[in-house]
């Protein structure tokens, strides 16, 4: 096998802070020997070559939307073999209306328990 090859997708709600969340995560991919693409626009989910061609996705997309065609796309990707890896709203959280997106990922984001507590 060639290369392993992450795309990271930084958008949606910027309260998680997405793009500072791609810059902090890349590195750590790349250490493990992935190439790692940041994509800013969840266009690049209609490339289904692009996709195929993937070991990863990372979403890092707090609520938003995400059209008809990219989410075709995304879930082909994954349907094919390429991994899915995110944590907490970055990927629970997104996409909140799409119910085959919330089958793929196994859930759906509802609340932290509790409220936010400080644990300072």
């Amino acid at each position: 096998m060639g290369t392993k090859s992450a795309l990271i997708l930084a958008g949606g709600w910027e309260g998680h802070e997405p793009t500072q969340c791609a810059a902090r995560f890349a590195p750590f991919l790349a250490a493990a020997g992935f190439a790692v693409e940041v994509a800013e626009s969840l266009a690049v989910l209609r490339d289904s070559a692009k996709l195929a061609a993937l070991s990863l996705i990372v979403p890092i997309w707090t609520r938003g939307t995400i059209d008809p065609e990219e989410l075709a796309g995304l879930l082909a990707a994954v349907r094919g073999g390429v991994g899915l890896g995110g944590w907490h709203g970055g990927m629970a959280d997104a996409f909140r209306y799409e119910t085959d997106y919330q089958f793929m990922v196994g859930g759906q984001w509802v609340a932290h328990p509790g409220e936010i507590l400080d644990y300072t």
